[in-house]
């Protein structure tokens, strides 16, 4: 394939070529993970969770705390928080949360909930205006310290506008999610010992916990589509939470972009090519 002979070789066309060909890839994985996301969702809908469950599910539950958390500002015993922090006035600001895995309560098996790059729809449990005289509680100080721009806002003594939204224990949910079973308590390791002088070093596997343990209920992410697990405090429309066909789109327009760009470079080397041999 090559370029008719009226297109001209520029610095920009190169630099966008290059440019092309390098976004090709990213686009592409982003519509695959797209594609795959919307597969899954086509014909999902809210079921009672069995034991046996497997896959993407749609559950609906309470949460119950698998280890003590209280928010920061409510101060009710939760399974994670965010604290939505910016100036007073000021859309300057940032965010701060903790979430930790849960148990959901279904009536009948039971299941965890990972935290990992899960994402999570909780309500406003707790509003408060900070001036730059009221005392802090230590365990504040050190979330909005975590901030780099909520430490700027606070190096400079702005008043400050904090929302807490929290996931109580024993709130009425619906988990979008990816199930599975786990072994607990097991932690496969792989080290290597140091050589005594008379041989090579030695590689060995140290299995620690309980080998003979029931495997455990959980609900994670799925990482070919790129999500973790998703939670609602309202019944969620399946359908507005799959990705849009022009998002799915990038399968093709990725590859389609990369081709062009690399097309474009061999047409703008192919003079040089072509005076070497």
């Amino acid at each position: 394939m090559a370029l008719p002979a009226s297109v001209p070789v520029t610095a920009l066309g190169l630099l966008a070529a290059t440019a092309c060909a390098v976004a090709g890839g990213p686009l592409f994985a982003a519509g695959r993970r797209a594609l795959r996301l919307r597969q899954a969702l086509g014909s999902l809908s809210e079921a009672p969770l069995t034991a046996e469950a497997s896959g993407w599910v749609l559950v609906r539950g309470r949460v119950a705390l698998a280890s003590p958390l209280f928010a920061p500002l409510s101060g009710k015993p939760c399974a994670g928080y965010e604290l939505e922090v910016c100036g007073d006035r000021s859309r300057v600001g940032g965010t701060v949360a903790e979430r930790r895995a849960f148990q959901l309560e279904c009536g009948g098996p039971t299941a965890f909930v990972s935290p990992e790059r899960a994402s999570w729809e909780a309500p406003v449990t707790a509003e408060r205006t900070l001036s730059t005289s009221d005392p802090l509680p230590e365990r504040l100080v050190e979330l909005l310290e975590s901030n780099a721009e909520i430490r700027w806002l606070r190096d400079r003594r702005a008043p400050l506008r904090i929302v807490e939204r929290a996931l109580e224990n024993g709130s009425e949910i619906t988990v979008l999610a990816v199930a599975r079973r786990e072994q607990a308590g097991v932690h496969v390791e792989e080290m290597e010992l140091a050589a005594t002088g008379t041989d090579d070093g030695l590689a060995t596997t140290i299995t620690s916990g309980d080998p003979a343990a029931t495997p455990e209920l959980w609900l994670v992410g799925d990482d070919a589509a790129g999500t973790g697990p998703r939670v609602f405090t309202r019944r969620p429309d399946v359908r507005a939470l799959r990705p849009s066909p022009w998002r799915v789109a990038l399968v093709g327009a990725g590859p389609a972009l990369t081709l062009s760009g690399l097309i474009y470079l061999a047409w703008a080397a192919s003079p040089l090519l072509a005076r070497r041999f």
